[in-house]
């Protein structure tokens, strides 16, 4: 009830619900439903519910219908059931049309996000995504970079040391360069080899209003580092 109606609270986090008591998938729901209908609540860090249960729909119904929810952190847990969980997330966030920023956490072995990238393509106010932990794949992000709709600004890829090879990072690098309004990059724990400093050096080339660059950990030699000089 106070989650409901209060007129101040803002930021909630909330993980790991109320899983194992007798009750829980009431609770839960009872939770979710107080969310959606806050008109204070404006971010959110929690994660994906156990699925199977109607928690899992009162979450996407959540992300869908939320009154002012303008902050999203989404973890997802390892070992989660991915498939039915992302659908849940992905459809959610597909109708949702408040968020300006969205945090998506991995860990070893959790699910990939291809359909929740993809479902954020043509969202119409969502500035800033981050994707943090165990990332290994970035093959939906470029659906979001091209997108004529995209209003992404700024982009933080941020991963844990000992992630498996990622996947699809040359495309995303290749996309940068159309995408000129960006404010804000970063490449946090993200190898970068010979080729990918010669794309990300053609991309800060087309990206006249960055103001904010973050390479950390990349593995960047004086050579990678002398071809990215130039475009600084």
């Amino acid at each position: 009830k106070y989650v409901r109606t209060s007129k101040h609270l803002q930021r909630i986090r909330w993980h790991g619900g109320y899983q194992g008591l007798r009750h829980s998938e009431e609770i839960n729901c009872c939770l979710l439903s107080a969310f959606q209908e806050s008109t204070s609540l404006k971010e959110l860090d929690t994660e994906l519910p156990s699925i199977g249960g109607p928690s899992n729909l009162a979450f996407g119904n959540m992300l869908a219908n939320t009154h002012g929810l303008q902050a999203l952190t989404l973890s997802f847990p390892a070992g989660l059931q991915g498939d039915l969980a992302v659908a849940t997330a992905s459809s959610g966030l597909k109708k949702n049309t408040t968020l300006r920023e969205l945090t998506l956490e991995f860990s070893r072995g959790a699910a990939a996000i291809s359909p929740i990238l993809t479902s954020l393509r043509d969202h119409p106010l969502l500035r800033r995504l981050c994707l943090y932990g165990h990332v290994v794949d970035l093959t939906a992000l470029e659906t979001m970079l091209l997108s004529d709709t995209s209003k992404i600004t700024e982009l933080d890829i941020h991963r844990f040391y000992g992630s498996l090879p990622i996947v699809g990072l040359t495309r995303v690098l290749q996309d940068l360069a159309p995408h000129p309004t960006l404010t804000k990059l970063g490449l946090r724990c993200v190898p970068l080899g010979c080729d990918e400093a010669r794309l990300l050096r053609m991309a800060l080339c087309n990206i006249p209003r960055l103001q904010s660059l973050a390479l950390t950990d990349n593995n960047l030699g004086s050579a990678n580092l002398a071809e990215l000089a130039p475009a600084l």
